[in-house]
């Protein structure tokens, strides 16, 4: 049998407290209007001395007292249970909007890094250079925290994750550029230059797609100014200083020691020394002083970074067919397209 639902009267808050307010009023406006009535009822048509009626007078007030006090009581805890589950439920709902959008925002930061990589591997011979340079950044980072308030543990973490980004505009710069093993020509040079504005400009598209957040306003940050240099000579704005962000300052360096210490299809790998001895050079010209400081004092976290990426590159070898099959056996999707077969 089909039956109606029940119809749920919501209150709010403001209009609830107006209901129990006036309910209290009319309530007491009936009980001293019985007790008036009563007593005059009782002076008219009862013969009793008048402290007994007196007595009763005060007895029969006392009642609606307790009564209207017992109405009041039985408000206030109702209330106060509506007010609990209304605070309960909204930090509920509030809870589970933020899991949502940390979800969704892993989802993406997730693809974005992964793009970050499938670029990567144009110019380099696995996806490791971009984790290296993440761990060259947290190491960075975590020395420049005392001097820059503007470092936390949150930035240091946006930073490890948006630094994967500053070459992914390297997709749009053709292969004879990008992989030539020779020095480049000035018309070369300033094709492969394009890469911050292509990278920028990829990440703008983003930013206007799913809006503004800290992780993509860094990211297009380091990406749009890992090649500006503090004295004003990078490119692609001729930017100086701290006009330069502090993370794109970070990478800049940490992108210039994998480059000299990593071989590629155009040169070979530098010595660890080396690499300090350029980049100390650069110091106040290319390289924020401060940024040189903290690396040198880091240096051998760099070198043990650089050994420990050497020695587990093979391990990161891995057979696609063989990752693809595991995939499919863990969703069954294996065994249902062989019983469809």
């Amino acid at each position: 049998m089909n039956t109606k639902p029940a119809i749920e009267i919501a209150f709010r808050p403001q209009s609830r407290r107006a209901f129990m307010t006036a309910v209290l009023i009319a309530q007491s406006g009936l009980l001293l209007g019985s007790v008036l009535l009563t007593d005059k009822w009782v002076q008219s048509n009862v013969s009793l001395p008048q402290f007994q009626v007196d007595k009763l007078f005060v007895l029969e007030l006392s009642i609606a007292l307790c009564v209207l006090t017992l109405t009041a009581t039985i408000f206030y805890l109702a209330s106060r249970r509506y007010k609990d589950a209304l605070e309960q439920s909204n930090q509920q709902l509030q809870d589970e909007v933020h899991r949502q959008v940390s979800n969704s925002l892993q989802k993406r930061n997730a693809l974005i890094h992964g793009l970050a990589k499938l670029a990567d591997y144009r110019d380099t011979d696995t996806g490791d250079h971009l984790d290296r340079i993440g761990h060259y950044a947290r190491v960075l980072a975590t020395q420049l925290k005392p001097k820059h308030p503007i470092i936390t543990d949150e930035w240091i973490d946006r930073l490890v994750l948006a630094s994967s980004l500053h070459d992914i505009g390297k997709v749009g710069i053709p292969d004879n550029v990008l992989l030539k093993p020779g020095r480049l020509s000035d018309e070369e040079r300033a094709i492969m230059e394009k890469h911050t504005l292509i990278g920028g400009e990829t990440l703008l598209s983003i930013r206007n797609k799913f809006g503004s957040d800290e992780f993509l306003d860094m990211g297009i940050e380091i990406a749009l100014q890992h090649h500006e240099k503090v004295d004003g000579s990078g490119y692609p704005f001729q930017l100086v200083g701290e006009n330069i962000s502090l993370a794109a300052r970070i990478v800049a360096l940490a992108d210039v020691y994998d480059a000299l210490t990593t071989a590629r299809v155009y040169k070979d790998a530098m010595s660890h020394q080396k690499a300090i001895s350029i980049i100390q050079d650069g110091r106040g010209s290319h390289f924020d002083t401060d940024v040189v400081d903290a690396f040198d004092s880091t240096q051998d976290e760099f070198d043990q970074i650089r050994h420990h990426s050497q020695q587990t590159h093979e391990l990161k070898r891995i057979d696609i067919e063989a990752a693809a099959r595991i995939f499919m056996e863990e969703n069954n999707s294996l065994s249902t397209l062989r019983r469809a077969a």
